[in-house]
């Protein structure tokens, strides 16, 4: 930093003597006392300032915490480069090649939805010419916590090809079960206590899950995935629920997998993505088809055997500006039961895309999801939305009646993303069944994975 000056300097002015008071000089222009004699001038008396400049100044104080986070979150998510997310991706080459070697990140992460307590805590992220690793951990309360430890590797460069392995243990207290079917209340397959003063059961779960995966790019757009875990889910009540928990309002035969301590299942899954869009993060346009099939096997506990299968369509159309995106989606999910065996309820298909309350669970789900989203800034985006669901015993089961008892949602949200993935959501949306709020920073959302299914 140069050092500063100090001095009174007279200066001729068409043969007038004009004296200039305490003149500031940075000694790197003004080397020397003859060179400040000569009229080398570089700064001024004192800083301007502007009308607003005491509350422009107090806003920076106040945001000071708010902005330290989303930096550093960005950072981590930078480094991460779409490899360490709640879906398994294959990055694109030019991602690879900028992927930064020998970095260690930790930011913030933030969960925060209408009906459930908010969960905060951190991710560390490791990043070398090897792949990278991570760690997180998450706390909502003595009851409701996390660690997920995550290790992906990279097989091959050409064509990429990226091994992941992961362990993951995780306690929740109050969740919600409204049994089965898109009218619960009226479906009767759930079978309800003698008694039961609510149609609602709230389930502590705490699980246990490891995880093995591969992915390959074979050529630009198509990513093939192979992946298989094995999960422990230990549900029992939650803890002073009252006349409201799980056993006080469901017979057992409507909660098959709860109350087993020793329930282990294995998934395996092999799935197909074709996805067109330049850019995941941030809007743009392309076609995203995807297919899955996948089968379960209980390996202690209750007997359990099911297949999975499913897929998504979604087209992202530009609108006025390439940036303005248009995109229409369609979400199909089905579980088929093998073995004439139940399907545990935790095991039954659920709507995540599904941006009102996600309360109903069965065997097939259908949602369609309507966005227009643009970009506000270079790292932030805005979207309006509407949602349509939809649930059924099985894929011949959705008939017309179901259609016309679609579930509807409609809201609102901002996207911070950067190119390679998304790093955080704000959406509001209105229901018939109320206002849900879903905030979450440094978490990305899950798309099209069952490995990591609630």
């Amino acid at each position: 930093m140069p050092a500063l000056l100090l001095r009174r300097a007279p200066t001729a002015t068409l043969g007038a003597e004009v004296a200039l008071d305490a003149q500031l000089f940075a000694a790197a222009d003004c080397p020397d006392a003859a060179a400040v004699e000569q009229g080398c001038i570089s700064g001024v008396a004192r800083p301007a300032r502007e009308p607003g400049d005491a509350a422009r100044t107090a806003g920076v104080v106040l945001l000071f915490v708010p902005r330290l986070v989303v930096d550093l979150a960005f950072m981590g998510t930078w480094a991460a480069v779409g490899l360490i997310q709640d879906e398994q991706l294959v990055p694109r080459v030019r991602d690879i090649m900028s992927t930064p070697a020998g970095e260690l990140w930790v930011f913030p992460t933030l969960f925060a939805e209408t009906r459930r307590a908010a969960n905060v805590g951190a991710r560390l992220v490791s990043t070398g010419s090897f792949g990278a690793t991570t760690f997180r951990c998450g706390w909502g309360g003595p009851d409701d916590w996390l660690t997920e430890s995550r290790l992906q590797l990279w097989a091959a460069r050409t064509p990429p090809v990226v091994v992941g392995f992961e362990g993951l243990y995780e306690r929740e207290s109050e969740i919600e079960l409204w049994g089965v079917g898109q009218t619960p209340a009226r479906d009767e397959r759930n079978a309800y206590r003698p008694g039961a003063t609510s149609v609602v059961g709230m389930y502590r779960e705490r699980k246990t899950r490891l995880i093995g995966s591969a992915g390959w790019r074979i050529g630009q757009p198509l990513e093939v995935f192979l992946s298989t875990s094995a999960t422990r889910r230990q549900i029992d009540d939650t803890p002073g629920s009252g006349r409201q928990a799980l056993s006080r309002v469901f017979a057992p035969q409507s909660t098959p997998g709860a109350f087993q301590p020793q329930s282990w299942a294995s998934y395996s899954e092999l799935a197909g993505r074709v996805d067109t869009r330049p850019t995941r993060g941030r809007p743009s346009p392309g076609v995203l088809v995807e297919a899955y099939g996948g089968g379960a096997l209980g390996l202690a506990g209750e007997p359990v055997s099911f297949v999975r299968t499913g897929g998504r369509l979604a087209g992202f159309f530009p609108i006025y500006r390439r940036t303005n995106i248009l995109s229409p989606r369609m979400v199909f999910d089905n579980v088929m039961p093998l073995g004439g065996l139940a399907v545990p309820f935790a095991e039954l298909v659920r709507q995540p895309d599904f941006r009102g309350f996600d309360t109903r669970r069965d065997l097939t789900s259908l949602v369609f999801s309507l966005d227009y989203s643009w970009p506000l800034v270079d790292f932030m985006g805005a979207r309006l939305f509407f949602d349509g669901a939809t649930m059924a015993s099985g894929p011949s089961s959705l008939t017309i009646k179901h259609l016309e008892q679609l579930r509807l949602a409609a809201g609102i949200g901002i996207d911070l993303y950067t190119n390679t993935s998304q790093l955080g959501r704000l959406t509001i949306a209105g229901s018939p069944e109320g206002a849900r709020v879903l905030l979450s920073l440094g978490v990305p959302a899950a798309y099209g994975d069952r490995q990591h299914r609630e």
